[in-house]
């Protein structure tokens, strides 16, 4: 927050009447409301939750490819909302659609507490997952992306940092609950703050479009001249903006992208959802450890989502996404040769495939918009979420059922592997694609 603390004051500065006034620019106080949402709806649904697992499966006798079930089928049903939001979304205004979304999440995080079988788990993370598609990512992209043009960089660095200070601060309030392995009195304490910290900031201070308060996106000062500072002036607009969505699924950059982040999402939430499971049951670290060490995992992706949203400002958004990949195969690299090393080595692929995973969440939401920030970006945006979230449930799934087949993690870490160096030939064809089309702009 005290970096938001900073951009807030930088962007403060009007001329009013000739004379420099200070006022703050309204989506600066929408993207706070924005992060405080998918703080707590990512941070709690798709990374803490994930925490109970090593408790559920010693409770309830449920293996592998059982506990992470629901999940792998709300990532599914989840693909299948998103078609629809996204229609909902781009003809309505998002607020109402997120009021109703967080309602359900946070009524699914009370049914939470009362399972007692496989089906009622499965039924329960189908409801939230309903919920967190009508507040989570979805609308969240397209109202940062309607109030941020120029800054659209940064401000979606800030808003997909959210979801890991949630997910940094929530393990910390349940840690004594995973070493009593008291994992309901765990989700009543996320119960509790969803109540205060997912439904407030929707009703106060979202807002679903400037125009609304007789706002343009970045602000008035920031419209009327050239960007300033060391920012370079950009298009405020995709490269393909307004595209149909017919016309745009013809584009072979529409592909490579889309095949490059369905298999970076396979990686994220696979991982994110196995990580507890592996790091307890296969390498041997206690509960309470693992609370310390997925803390200290998305503390370091915050760091990562603010340098490359802040970094895609500045330089080739295609070029960061290289980097961002690179760090991800880095950490994956740590983690295949993790077993039988010192437990200490957990906090450096914490530290490391922390900063990549969140590098690769970033940029993927940021070259959607590169290529399609227009009329139809919800429309598009919601397809790539649909292969994107498809993939995630199977690759949740398809962890289990190695594990559960093999005894062993090894077979899925080079899978990934392979996946990312695979995902880092597609965005470097893709560079050079966008780079033709930017010459070509720049011609005309």
């Amino acid at each position: 927050m005290y970096m938001l603390y900073i951009i807030l004051r930088i962007q403060c500065v009007y001329q009013v009447d000739g004379e420099s006034k200070m006022r703050v620019f309204y989506g600066w106080y929408v993207l706070g409301g924005l992060f405080t949402v998918y703080a707590v709806s990512n941070g709690v649904t798709n990374f803490t939750l994930p925490l109970f697992y090593p408790s559920l499966m010693e409770e309830f006798g449920w293996d592998y490819e059982e506990i992470v079930r629901p999940a792998s089928l709300k990532f599914i049903a989840a693909a299948f909302y998103s078609l629809i939001i996204g229609y909902l979304i781009d003809r309505y205004a998002p607020r109402p659609i997120m009021i109703i979304g967080a309602s359900l999440m946070i009524l699914g995080l009370v049914l939470y507490t009362f399972m007692s079988e496989i089906t009622h788990f499965v039924a329960i993370y189908l409801f939230m997952g309903f919920g967190l598609s009508l507040c989570g990512l979805l609308p969240c992209m397209v109202l940062t992306s309607r109030w941020f043009t120029i800054h659209r960089g940064i401000a979606v660095g800030i808003l997909l940092m959210a979801s890991s200070v949630g997910a940094s601060i929530f393990p910390l309030l349940i840690k004594g609950t995973l070493e009593s392995g008291d994992w309901r009195q765990g989700a009543y304490i996320l119960v509790i703050v969803s109540l205060v910290f997912l439904l407030l900031p929707i009703v106060w201070p979202i807002k679903s479009r400037p125009q609304d308060i007789g706002e343009v996106p970045d602000g008035k000062d920031n419209q009327s001249s050239s960007d300033k500072g060391d920012f370079k002036e950009k298009k405020v607009v995709g490269y393909y903006s307004g595209i149909a969505v017919s016309d745009a699924a013809k584009l072979p950059s529409f592909y490579l992208l889309l095949f490059a982040t369905a298999t970076l999402w396979f990686c994220i939430s696979a991982m994110v959802h196995h990580q507890p499971i592996y790091l307890v049951k296969d390498i041997g670290l206690s509960k309470g450890d693992l609370a310390q060490v997925t803390s200290l995992f998305f503390f370091c992706s915050i760091i990562g989502k603010f340098s490359f949203g802040w970094l895609s400002d500045r330089v080739n958004k295609g070029a960061v996404m290289l980097m961002a990949i690179t760090n991800l195969i880095i950490g994956l690299l740590i983690l295949r040769f993790l077993e039988g090393l010192s437990l200490n080595i957990v906090y450096l692929y914490a530290i490391v495939y922390g900063i990549g995973f969140s590098g690769c969440f970033t940029m993927v939401q940021l070259m959607v918009a590169e290529l399609f920030a227009g009329p139809t970006y919800g429309r598009i945006l919601a397809i790539y979420l649909f292969v994107d979230t498809l993939i995630s449930g199977l690759g949740t799934w398809l962890l289990g059922f190695i594990r559960n087949e093999l005894g062993t993690y090894i077979p899925a870490i080079h899978l990934m592997l392979a996946m990312c160096v695979t995902a880092f030939v597609c965005v470097t064809i893709l560079n050079k694609l966008t780079k033709k089309l930017a010459v070509a702009s720049e011609a005309l």
